[in-house]
């Protein structure tokens, strides 16, 4: 399952997610990259979303063994982009 900035803001939002959580809780793969969770920093602050347990909750997911995350640095950025 591939994380995007929405699916994290119903993982943050659990009371208002929870088919999104069940889906998660089935996962057997979950993946990210450091863009989504710099722009679920975004998401949130545009949601008036309460600041300290955003970036407790992004921090909590860049470090949990449940979530890969792909660091995307500007080697990867650029090939990326030279690959379109």
């Amino acid at each position: 399952m591939f994380l995007d900035t929405s699916g994290l803001m119903c993982l943050f939002d659990r009371s208002r997610h929870t088919s999104a959580i069940d889906l998660y809780d089935l996962a057997q793969t979950r993946v990210t990259h450091n863009y989504v969770l710099a722009e679920f920093v975004a998401l949130a602050v545009a949601r008036r979303a309460p600041m300290r347990p955003a970036i407790e909750f992004m921090r909590a997911i860049s470090r949990t063994v449940e979530v890969e995350i792909v660091w995307v640095d500007s080697e990867l950025h650029h090939r990326a982009v030279d690959f379109l």
